[in-house]
């Protein structure tokens, strides 16, 4: 540490970088980058220039044995992880990573070894888990399934008692997204992996945490390895989640939506900006900003409706999106991801999102992909989401 603050090195200067990573670092107080890392040193310059960074270089050596450097941001194609994850380790550096963590299960299970034999704490920017509106449907359902209320003209056939299968909770999860916005190096087996690896991990993670204490214990997928398809995981308690990923859809609509039935509620999340809610008596809708808002004068509203509003004020006179698509963006959880792991390190505290958490989701991934190659449901065997790995 130095004055008082964590000293990081960012590893890997590109656009996801240069949206997320910096801004969100310059914004905590707790934390600072010292070194800007990225195999073109051109653009590692750029970076440092820009948001005001000491250092650059295109040697992540460099970084890595500065011994003032305490963690590492991996923001990386997805096949480099292992070997910085291990080279960051073996020096003590806490690691923040992107997702997915690993591309093989394998690999997974090195960086679990790694991290532990060293003896820091690690990261997956699995960020959905730590969006605002997510975190706040959780609760609720949370809140409703300790403590169930229904509306009092509630539709009743016939005073009986729940069936098992009626005590359960069902979590739909909604991509729609446009496959013309993805570069080809997300589809490449040996660099992105597809959609199910590169992407889908983000949401079977969501899921994960959010029926967390259950395990998974049972997965079916359908479609293509490499971009639409569906997944269905049963969770150990027999709630399920349902992935519907569609890469033939339009930015002129939001990506993402999800709703989760339980015990006579519906709970649903319109893209991370409002939260609504039906079946329980008095259940207002909730309303969540954005994370970057150069558009406060459109949508003043707020939710869905304003959302679009800016959307549509972002895209006027635009011939191609791409040139204008990180001016504004709803809270994924990027932020508070972040921020806790840096509470984490300083206070000691377990990783919001941890080598396990990074373990299961790419092992899900695979185990869809394996899924749809067969054409039947897998089971998912408890050593393979909790091993026991020896350092």
């Amino acid at each position: 540490m130095k004055n008082g603050k964590l000293i990081s090195a960012q590893i890997g200067c590109g656009a996801f970088a240069e949206g997320q990573d910096f801004p969100n670092f310059a914004k905590n107080p707790k934390v600072e980058i010292k070194w800007c890392c990225d195999i073109s040193l051109e653009r590692a310059k750029e970076m440092s220039a820009k948001h005001g960074i000491a250092k650059a270089t295109a040697d992540l050596n460099e970084a890595i044995n500065d011994p003032e450097v305490d963690m590492i941001k991996v923001c990386t194609s997805h096949e480099a992880h292992l070997p910085i994850i291990e080279a960051a380790a073996a020096k003590g550096k806490h690691i923040f990573c992107e997702k997915p963590m690993a591309i093989e299960q394998e690999e997974a299970y090195k960086i679990i070894k790694a991290v532990r034999k060293g003896g820091v704490k690690l990261c997956v920017d699995l960020n959905r888990r730590m969006a605002p509106s997510m975190q706040a449907l959780k609760k609720s359902w949370l809140a409703h399934k300790a403590n169930p209320m229904h509306q009092p003209w509630r539709y009743m056939e016939v005073e009986r008692d729940q069936f098992p299968e009626e005590k359960l909770t069902h979590f739909l999860i909604n991509i729609q997204d446009e496959s013309s916005s993805y570069r080809l190096v997300h589809l490449d087996p040996m660099h992105g992996g597809g959609l199910i690896i590169g992407e889908s991990v983000h949401w079977l993670d969501l899921a994960c945490w959010f029926f967390a204490p259950q395990l998974p214990v049972k997965i079916q997928a359908w479609g293509s390895t490499r971009l639409s398809h569906g997944i269905n995981i049963v969770f150990s308690g027999g709630d399920t989640a349902t992935i519907i990923f569609s890469s033939c859809g339009s930015f002129d609509y939001p990506k993402e939506m999800y709703e989760v039935t339980s015990n006579a509620a519906l709970f649903r999340n319109k893209f991370f900006v409002e939260n609504e809610y039906f079946g329980i008596p008095d259940m207002k809708t909730e309303l969540f900003p954005l994370q970057h808002d150069p558009f406060s004068d459109a949508g003043i509203e707020g939710g869905i409706s304003g959302y679009m509003k800016k959307s549509r004020k972002l895209m006027e006179g635009s011939e191609n999106s791409k040139n204008v698509w990180g001016a504004f963006c709803v809270d994924k959880g990027h932020e508070n991801m972040l921020n806790s792991f840096v509470d984490a390190i300083l206070e000691d505290k377990p990783s919001p999102c941890d080598e396990i958490d990074g373990l299961v989701s790419t092992y899900l991934a695979k185990r869809a992909i394996t899924s749809i190659e067969l054409g039947q449901p897998l089971p998912v065997p408890l050593e393979h989401v909790r091993p026991a790995i020896v350092c």
